[in-house]
């Protein structure tokens, strides 16, 4: 298998990495999807990633029967089409990661923030007992 940034494997395994990383990165109370909170209502988030997963593995399937039973020439258009899939489905998820990673930091920094306040509002009450 040839590794070269044209090559199907290679964007297959991209387009993994970032929807594992999506899974990772997600948090519920920021979804604004209703497919997918009606997914995760239905099945769960946890079934609902392994079919995420399960879908892209599947994907790469397809590039292999598409690969193994096309002829050459007709080869050609489908690996054009998709190549083209990959790198569209890859755009998007770089998107989605993205916003999952802002969306993450900002979360743990109003978390800790607000740690913070209810630590020093602790003290305070403490001291103020105290005198």
């Amino acid at each position: 298998m040839e590794w070269k940034s044209s090559s199907l494997a290679s964007w297959l395994l991209f387009l993994l990495l970032l929807n594992i990383l999506d899974i990772l990165l997600t948090n519920p109370a920021y979804e604004a999807n209703p497919f997918t909170l009606y997914f995760w209502g239905q099945i769960g988030i946890f079934l609902s990633a392994w079919i995420k997963i399960g879908l892209i593995l599947f994907f790469g399937v397809l590039c292999v029967a598409a690969k193994k039973f096309a002829m050459p020439n007709e080869w050609i258009f489908a690996r054009k089409i998709l190549l083209g899939s990959l790198v569209v489905l890859v755009a998007f998820y770089i998107f989605v990661v993205t916003w999952n990673v802002i969306l993450f930091v900002s979360f743990v920094r109003a978390f800790k923030s607000e740690v913070r306040l209810l630590h020093l509002s602790t003290s305070t009450t403490r001291k103020l007992n105290f005198v």
